[in-house]
């Protein structure tokens, strides 16, 4: 069962009829015991996966007990830490990418037993997170067992997150909330923006993307440049298409959770743009990671030497770029481990030190040269830049492997170019099995996907919330056309195998 299965929103439905029927103070318990159906559900009716997944939520639960009890032996609080962590990661690393490191320890006999849960990546960072707020006393500890488990395997963020803290959710999970219908229509209309994202645009985009890099060898020059800007094309509306549909989901039952995507293609720098995507997982290696590595007496130490040595400006900055370092790593390891998802990460982190080290001098040429920095065409140009840097390393991170998407860059710089292609109306308009009717579905797509953008920036609102200010006739008519656009022209149903979104696979 996925997401996207009529299997999936039956349960939900009855989920919410239930939850809505119940008295107020008992509707957690209803949620909590949906989670259980419907987390099994999704993990194809896995209960190595379902036990393993409760397991790690129990492990977090008593580890805040644990830390609350041991406030004054902090000698063995500090023990129960390192152990809590050692478990909770070591599962997490174990299950990335585990073909790759059977492979390479030779221990496929393992691989028959170990069912990691869906949405490991996701509810593991948030009970480690949970368990250094109890450490470092930043959290009021949860007393009810049954509560954290709501927490821990809420089943909206089980697919693609968010990575969310106690204190963000955890009373909002078992408040008692009051039934509304504009709630429910806009987490109706979320699901259905979600599905327009996933089953129209990012499943024609990613016929594309699948056969130039399904044939490298056929696939050269300009080809390569099109599946590359048209991966990241297709990992946004996939990604928060997804994310689209479970905040959708959870607003059905009054639960608004945190927001991970903030008009990413609109960042002028890389830093700024992961400020924009994936916040949330952004801000738990910031919070957890970045922070702690920072405040530790051994930075502290370096940075005194550093700037003893560079100066207070750039002093200040090497240990920053250390712990950025350290940051980058890890989050390669959260997606995978393997050598593509670390050169990927790596590379984020290369060319944002290179940024920071090189924006004195773009300072100066861009004073030299007069160039306008307070207008539209300068941002522009920031945002393209911005861009092509993230599909460079997007086509990275969509190859099979890292050797495989040097080959492909090695196509497209060194094979002969091929720009003629752009031009060939017979090739594209059957490309992949696509027709010129799918063509323009993805240029209509993209240009709703664009003025949803231009609203948001301009109004400073959600487009439901300009929506719901529209007369009715548009109002309906807007969301009638949604709904039709995705049942007329999105790829489902019988003899259509409907790709998994993206990042399910962490």
């Amino acid at each position: 069962m996925t997401i996207l299965s009529f299997s999936f929103y039956l349960l939900v439905g009855i989920s919410l009829v239930l939850y809505w029927l119940f008295p107020r103070q008992y509707r957690w318990v209803v949620l909590l015991l949906s989670n259980g159906v419907i987390a099994w559900l999704l993990n194809d009716r896995s209960y190595v996966a379902l036990g393993l997944m409760y397991g790690m939520i129990i492990v977090a639960f008593a580890a805040g007990k644990l830390f609350d009890s041991l406030d004054e032996k902090k000698r063995l609080k500090k023990f129960v830490l390192i152990a809590f962590l050692l478990l909770e990661a070591g599962i997490l690393l174990f299950s990335k990418d585990f073909v790759y490191y059977q492979n390479l320890l030779s221990i496929s006999s393992i691989s028959s037993r170990f069912v990691p849960p869906l949405g490991i990546s996701y509810f593991t960072l948030s009970l480690i997170g949970y368990g250094l707020d109890c450490y470092w006393n930043k959290n009021l500890v949860e007393k009810n067992p049954f509560r954290f488990l709501l927490f821990g395997s809420y089943y909206p963020m089980l697919t693609s997150g968010p990575i969310v803290r106690y204190r963000e959710v955890g009373n909002d999970l078992v408040s008692v909330h009051a039934f509304s219908y504009e709630t429910v229509c806009f987490g109706l209309q979320r699901i259905l923006w979600g599905m327009f994202k996933k089953l129209v645009l990012a499943e024609r985009i990613g016929i594309i993307v699948n056969t130039i890099y399904g044939d490298p060898a056929t696939y050269t020059g300009w080809f390569v440049w099109i599946a590359i800007f048209g991966f990241l094309l297709q990992l946004y509306a996939d990604f928060t298409g997804s994310m689209d549909i479970i905040y959708g989901v959870s607003e059905l039952y009054g639960i608004k959770l945190p927001e991970n995507f903030d008009l990413p293609f609109m960042a002028r720098n890389l830093s700024e743009f992961w400020r924009r995507w994936h916040i949330t997982l952004g801000a738990w290696l910031k919070n957890y990671i970045f922070y702690p590595i920072i405040k530790t007496g051994a930075f502290q130490s370096f940075s005194q030497k550093t700037m003893g040595a560079f100066g207070k400006k750039w002093g200040r900055k090497i240990p920053v770029w250390c712990a950025l370092f350290i940051s980058w790593t890890i989050m390669g390891f959260w997606h995978g481990g393997t050598p593509k998802f670390l050169f990927v990460t790596l590379w984020f982190w290369f060319w944002i030190v290179i940024g920071e080290m090189l924006e004195p001098l773009f300072e100066r040429v861009v004073n030299s040269l007069k160039i306008r920095t307070d207008c539209f065409s300068w941002h522009l140009f920031q945002s393209l830049r911005t861009f092509a840097l993230v599909s460079l390393s997007a086509g990275i991170f969509r190859a099979e492997s890292l050797r495989g998407g040097l080959s492909m860059y090695k196509g497209a710089l060194i094979s002969k170019q091929n720009p003629w292609i752009l031009f060939d109306y017979d090739m594209w308009s059957s490309f992949g099995g696509l027709t010129i009717g799918d063509w323009f579905t993805v240029l209509l797509g993209l240009l709703i996907l664009c003025a949803a953008a231009i609203i948001r920036l301009t109004t400073g609102r959600s487009v439901r919330e300009w929506v719901l200010k529209q007369n009715l006739v548009f109002r309906w008519g807007l969301w009638f056309f949604l709904l039709f656009a995705v049942l007329i022209w999105g790829k489902y149903g019988p003899g259509y195998n409907t790709a998994d979104f993206i990042y399910k696979g962490f």
